[in-house]
């Protein structure tokens, strides 16, 4: 059987029911779909109607086995839509009302996506490129099909994501909403378009507001509170509501209490029973849809590495191809950049600085005698009242330097000499050393950059293709080869930023270097490339940080809010402002600072840096442990994101079927 000879689906449904809990933590529920019957048989186009809250939506997941059913059947070629949604997986089109193609991969590229998800594992290579060119074809696109989607009218897009549907040949395929935001001509083009699918044999079902074009459907299934008040023609429709226009029919709706039209409804049911019974004893295609539904069912899908490869590669791609991406994507390292060298012009890295040690036996003994001998002559008013003895001379000479001897009266002199004779506070000079603040700071800077660049690179990539991967995962897509994909991109991305972003920086400070200035002491640094590693891995880890966000929130608004909210924590728990040297401190900044192993990647607090200046405590400098430290974070991360996913799927879905 070739990829487009699948036949069309049967849905009918007997007594169907679909209630859900009220949200108030009770036993009640409520009822969104009550007593529903209809039949739409292989290869017949439906539009669906009816007011806001009729329950147009809640069919439509019924149907696409979103929704369990609390009464009555709906099957879906003679399968149980909801039990059986693995088996229908491939058999079932959706096109969403949003579009779900990236818009910057031209069709044919979104369409060879597509293809690699939604065809099976076994289709080759030529058979995905014929599915590709079948669709392209059927669907009018041929003249756009290497242009980029986002540069396409309203109408061609929809066209695109319908072809990407089609791809599978589904013998079923749902619409909501779907040409809603089209102007009347053009979801006049694609209510025809749909109309032709169903002539070819495609079950079509489209739910509609739109009611100009509804004349190209074969039948209408119109609801209302719930319930089914017609399926039939439009025609007849009208005749059945006693309107003149088929706009009026809402108003009949509304106008009337529930359960009135569904009614009449059932009334008339039961007065055409005997046509009805005669033309399903004619029926002759069960077996037929069961068979190819059991077919369906031998559906192979791709396996993680196809499925890794494609999101992988589709993600570089449309980085790629996404020209204000792109050079946002640029720009931001630029600037970044920019920011640590004008911040750090007038920095001197290579300032002298003494350091001091605590005073030895004889030291001491020479200070606490000669602090005595100047106690003594500090503390009477006049040099009157002083001998010849030693505090004397010391008075004369203080008194020629008054501001000597107001610092000597001071309470802090006199502390800071018992600090030192009691080995509290060392004064003693020991030796001079480049000071290490200049270059500990632009460190901290660095990876704090680096953090931003991976939150703000992140935090976005789920939501912004949310629509997208819920479509997908109709189709098999496995969220851990998804998320690790995901993953494995942003790493290239930023691989990319870092790069851009430290050789301006180094090279800047090459120059400034080349004309006489300073660089950072190389002696409290790692290598150039070793603290590069360590900030892309840092950076790689925060953006796997910002997956886990990107999966939570519902829109990027709510993802922008969160952005502060991440890189906060990471500040204050990175050891660049606050130092961390052990307690309830130091546990969370190694298990959640992405941020606290950069900087111990980066710094080198070797001997004799001065205590002021060892934000990390004591601690084992090996690099590969700051290193699997951020590896195991970036897997954390990773797998935190495909539990959010799949519990999100399974909260929502409500059910104990396998979620990939």
């Amino acid at each position: 059987m070739t990829l487009a000879a699948k036949a069309g689906l049967s849905v009918v449904a007997e007594g169907m029911g679909v209630s859900v809990p009220d949200g108030r933590g009770g036993p009640e529920h409520k009822t969104l779909l009550e007593n529903v019957s209809f039949r739409i048989e292989p290869g017949e186009f439906v539009c669906v109607l009816g007011p806001s809250g009729a329950g147009k939506s809640t069919l439509v997941r019924a149907m696409l086995g979103d929704r369990p059913i609390s009464a009555g059947s709906l099957l879906v070629g003679g399968h149980d839509g909801f039990r059986k949604a693995d088996a229908l997986r491939g058999a079932i089109g959706y096109v969403p009302q949003r579009d779900i193609n990236p818009d910057a991969l031209p069709v044919e590229r979104a369409l060879h996506y597509a293809s690699a998800v939604r065809l099976p594992s076994h289709a080759t290579v030529a058979e995905r490129q014929a599915a590709i060119d079948r669709v392209v074809a059927e669907v009018g696109l041929e003249s756009v099909r290497h242009q980029p989607i986002g540069s396409l009218s309203g109408g061609e897009m929809k066209r695109a994501s319908l072809a990407a549907e089609m791809l599978a040949a589904p013998g079923l395929l749902v619409l909501d909403e779907a040409t809603s935001s089209l102007d009347p001509a053009t979801e006049a083009r694609i209510m025809a378009l749909l109309a032709d699918r169903a002539r070819a044999g495609t079950t079509v079902v489209a739910v509609t507001h739109h009611l100009d074009n509804v004349d190209e459907a074969d039948k209408l299934l119109i609801l209302g509170h719930g319930e089914v008040v017609w399926f039939g023609t439009r025609v007849a429709a009208i005749e059945h509501f006693g309107v003149q226009r088929l706009a009026d029919v809402y108003v009949a709706i509304e106008d009337q209490p529930p359960g009135f039209w569904s009614a009449r409804w059932r009334e008339r049911q039961a007065e055409d029973l005997l046509v009805a019974d005669a033309k399903q004893a004619g029926r002759t295609a069960t077996g037929a849809v069961a068979e190819r539904v059991a077919s369906l069912a031998e559906l192979s899908i791709p396996g993680f590495g196809r499925q890794f490869a494609t999101f992988f590669c589709r993600d570089l791609e449309t980085a790629v191809r996404d020209r204000v991406g792109l050079r946002m994507g640029m720009l931001l390292p630029l600037a970044l950049a920019a920011v640590v060298l004008a911040g750090f012009s007038a920095t001197t890295f290579r300032n002298p600085l003494m350091l001091t040690r605590l005073l030895d036996p004889d030291e001491k003994k020479v200070l606490a005698d000669v602090w005595g001998e100047v106690s003594e002559a500090i503390a009477t008013e006049t040099v009157a009242e002083q001998d010849a003895s030693i505090p004397g001379q010391i008075r004369v000479f203080l008194d020629s330097q008054p501001k000597l001897l107001a610092h000597l009266r001071e309470p802090s002199t006199a502390r800071i000499v018992r600090d030192a004779l009691t080995d509290t506070v060392a004064v003693a000079p020991d030796r001079e050393i480049i000071d290490p603040g200049g270059t500990f700071k632009w460190l901290s800077l660095m990876s704090i950059c680096m953090v931003i660049l991976g939150f703000v690179t992140g935090f976005r990539e789920i939501v912004k293709e949310r629509p997208m991967l819920d479509l997908e995962r109709r189709h098999g897509l496995r969220f851990i080869a998804y998320v690790i994909a995901k993953v494995a991109a942003l790493a290239v991305v930023l691989a990319v930023q870092i790069a851009i972003f430290r050789t301006t920086v180094e090279v800047g400070f090459m120059i400034r270097e080349a004309f006489g200035g300073e660089g950072p002491a190389e002696m409290y640094r790692r290598g150039p490339l070793v603290s590069a590693f360590c900030n892309w891995l840092a950076a790689v880890a925060c953006a796997a940080i910002g997956l886990v966000v990107s999966a939570c929130v519902r829109s990027t608004d709510k993802g922008v809010l969160a952005v502060p909210l991440l890189i906060t924590p990471q500040i204050l728990l990175g050891a660049t402002i606050l130092p961390i040297k052990g307690g309830v401190l130091a546990v969370l900044a190694k298990l959640f600072s992405p941020l606290y192993w950069a900087h111990r990647g980066c710094r080198s607090e070797g001997n004799g840096v001065p205590e002021f200046w060892q934000n990390l405590g004591t601690y084992d400098p090996a690099i590969w442990i700051p290193l699997a430290a951020l590896a195991t974070q970036i897997t954390v991360a990773t797998i935190v994101t495909i539990l959010v996913l799949r519990w999100q799927e399974r909260a929502a879905l409500g059910r104990n079927r396998a979620v990939r």
